[in-house]
């Protein structure tokens, strides 16, 4: 049986993703577990996608083992130690999707996915499955210790992951000459720019600018309308839109955080301006929606908001143009702006107390998740090296005019 994920629009506006066979036809099993136990939680759809992504591998590997874990619960059977360890063994594969991702297999070279994907396809796995036996399980067997151990010993199966991953993630910043590299390159009219048409290039110009002064993720570029910005008060606002009627894409690109409010200079703000009037305006069908960024390309998708593969498109251009680097992506520009914000505070004396509450508000966080002072800690680190390095160079000035070197 050949699985595929595929994303859909209902009639209301709210995006939905099923797991479908070779005919289209959803799963009974992973729709009833997705709506019972994900949506009625108001999760994510990426969260979701992301959970029946595991699922697509769970039937992979009873594919390749020839089990069938809805007949065996329903026949009364768990699954036996060897068979959760060759599903720990498993999960360690990536997927390969072939002939257009109709076909889902496991890739045959020898690679494995990292330890956090393991650990979370089997933590899903292991839901699913004790949700599987309780729908399955013949009412006349009385087995509920029997699925909590076997879910239990799935997840005590998980490889061990560590935090040591995630410590660089403060550290992480780009190099402002590259950036400036290519904001040269990305003005419209430059000989340099790899995009011909004019409306384009002000439009990818403008995209660049905004992530790289805002710090706006990927989804909420992607969904600034033009009702967004006040061109009387310079200002652009971060508005969340789940499930939008009027955006035609399936994949609907969405604030994940708190909505807020960024002051512009004029001259960005005017840059925007221009574009809105002279040029996205005049493309057939973009005033129908009112998203700010555009397909301008001729063709069914004219006019039409831009999606986040039409987006995907832009950022792989980018690392094209400064050779060698390929750290260029939507997440790094967020990553730099922190960085950036930290040198401005810094400069300006504002205390590391406020600086957290500042950072917290402009990129829409809670003031308690305590993803500020992820990157306050950069600062910190920053400032003790400069300090550790005044005190040697102290002392070694010490130590020379007193001769003891």
């Amino acid at each position: 049986m050949n699985l595929s994920l595929r994303r859909v629009k209902s009639s209301n506006g709210e995006r939905l993703i099923v797991l479908v066979d070779e005919l289209g036809m959803p799963l009974f099993y992973p729709a009833l577990y997705v709506t019972v136990h994900m949506r009625g939680r108001s999760l994510a759809l990426n969260t979701i996608q992301s959970a029946l992504s595991a699922l697509k591998a769970m039937y992979a590997w009873q594919r390749y083992y020839n089990i069938d874990v809805e007949s065996r619960f329903s026949s009364g059977e768990l699954l036996l130690s060897h068979e959760i360890h060759s599903l720990r063994d498993f999960m360690q594969k990536p997927l390969a999707d072939e002939d257009g991702g109709s076909v889902v297999s496991i890739s045959r070279r020898v690679r494995t996915v990292s330890k956090g994907n393991q650990y979370a396809r089997m933590s899903v796995i292991a839901d699913y499955l004790g949700f599987l036996a309780d729908q399955n399980l013949p009412a006349s067997i009385s087995s509920h210790d029997g699925v909590e151990r076997m879910v239990s010993q799935i997840k005590a199966n998980r490889p061990k992951t560590s935090n040591k991953s995630n410590v660089s993630r403060e550290d992480k910043y780009l190099d402002d000459t590259v950036l400036d590299t290519l904001e040269i390159t990305l003005r419209p009219g430059s000989a340099n720019n790899p995009v011909r048409e004019y409306a384009v290039q002000v439009r990818n110009a403008l995209m660049f600018a905004i992530l790289r002064i805002t710090g706006l993720r990927r989804g909420e570029l992607l969904n600034l309308k033009v009702e967004d910005i006040d061109f009387g008060m310079n200002t652009m606002q971060v508005v969340r839109r789940p499930d939008s009627k009027g955006d035609a894409r399936a994949y609907q690109p969405v604030v994940k955080t708190r909505e807020r409010v960024f002051p512009l200079i004029p001259e960005l703000a005017d840059q925007i301006y221009n574009y809105v009037v002279r040029l996205r305006n005049k493309v057939p069908g973009a005033k129908k929606h009112g998203y700010l960024f555009i397909t301008h390309k001729s063709g069914g998708s004219q006019g039409l908001p831009l999606s986040n593969a039409g987006f995907g498109k832009f950022m792989g251009m980018l690392k094209n143009i400064v050779e060698g680097n390929r750290d260029i992506h939507a997440h790094a520009l967020r990553h730099h702006w922190n960085y950036s914000f930290s040198k401005t505070c810094e400069i300006q004396g504002i205390t590391p107390q406020r600086e957290e509450k500042i950072r917290s508000y402009l990129m829409g966080w809670s003031e308690t998740s305590g993803t500020a002072a992820t990157y306050n800690r950069r600062h910190t680190k920053e400032l003790a090296s400069k300090a550790v390095l005044e005190l040697q160079y102290k002392h070694l000035d010490k130590a020379l005019k007193g001769g003891a070197l």
